[in-house]
């Protein structure tokens, strides 16, 4: 499915989203699993867009979260995976972003 970008567009380059809710302890979780599993693969650099859905609800229809937190990979092509959960499970994170 192609998916583009909250503005219309679609990314020049990969682009990850992460959708959360607020200060949730889910949340929070997935922000600190996914800063470090950036650092650990070495794309520390690469930084995650994050959308808060509870100051922006229309978000979550414009790209078809339906549960946070969730991390959304879109490629150039407008392509697009999603990683839903706290991202603890160190091993399908490091799947997930092996495409990034």
């Amino acid at each position: 499915m192609n998916s583009p970008l909250a503005d219309g567009t679609h990314p020049e380059r990969t682009a990850l989203i992460l959708f959360v809710t607020g200060e949730a302890p889910r949340s929070r979780r997935a922000h600190l699993n996914l800063a470090a599993a950036l650092e650990a693969a070495g794309i520390a650099g690469a930084s995650a867009r994050e959308i808060d859905l509870l100051r922006d609800p229309q978000q979550a229809i414009t790209f078809g979260i339906f549960a946070t937190p969730a991390l959304m990979h879109i490629d150039a092509s407008g392509e697009h995976r999603v990683l839903y959960g706290d991202l603890s499970d160190e091993r399908r994170l490091q799947d997930f972003l092996a495409a990034f």
